[in-house]
């Protein structure tokens, strides 16, 4: 009796297994790591059945929240291969999902987009580009030292307001100043680490001349 007993046991065993969906993994990939805000980057992976013309699901986590919700759905081609462009505006978290498989997460870092104008002798605005206000965040004003080649610290100044971009979500947050410096003076902004987080990276703008 009790050998017919483990017998049924086994069998349904087997059978379970056999009649179990094989898993399924897959690979996930960005073209780079980090993005300038407004910028798109491509995600691409592969699926092991290595089928055509499959429904892949892309799924974000935004920095802030941990919902996580659709943000692209691309089908497989060749080889079981798939790639779709994306574009964060804040620091995102990216997985792919497929039947029963998930793909590593891919995590991409944003660098707000940062300007700075000389609107009249000695005044200067700088504006920060980003998915969310900046307001009270502080900006470094430098120069270029030729002798020590490398910028330098001239001010610290504070984004004082923010008004809505052109497109949701953007915002751009600015400040205006005044500096005396020497005509020709390389002048840049830049926004640390601290002051970027936790939702961008650290950015600067391109130079101007004072």
């Amino acid at each position: 009796m009790k050998s017919l007993v483990t017998a049924a046991i086994v069998g349904a065993a087997l059978a379970a297994t056999a009649g179990a969906a094989p898993s399924v993994t897959m690979t996930l990939v960005a073209s780079a790591p980090s993005v300038a805000y407004g910028s798109p980057v491509t995600l691409s992976g592969q699926i092991s059945t290595k089928q055509a013309n499959q429904q892949i699901t892309i799924r974000k986590t935004e920095c802030g929240t941990t919902k996580q919700v659709k943000a692209a759905s691309v089908k497989t081609g060749t080889n079981g291969t798939f790639s779709t462009p994306v574009t964060p505006t804040l620091g995102t978290s990216y997985v792919g999902t497929f039947k029963n498989g998930t793909s590593p997460v891919v995590a991409i870092t944003v660098k707000p987009v940062l300007e700075l104008k000389r609107v009249a002798r000695r005044s200067f605005t700088a504006n920060v580009t980003a998915g969310q206000a900046l307001t009270g965040k502080y900006l470094s004003f430098q120069r270029y030292k030729k002798l020590l080649k490398r910028w330098v610290q001239v001010k610290r100044v504070k984004l004082a307001r923010a008004v809505p971009g052109t497109t949701k979500p953007t915002m751009v947050t600015s400040v205006s100043f005044k500096s005396r410096l020497t005509r020709g003076t390389r002048l840049r902004v830049l926004i640390s680490k601290a002051q970027a987080a936790p939702c961008y990276v650290k950015a600067a703008s391109k130079s101007i001349r004072a």
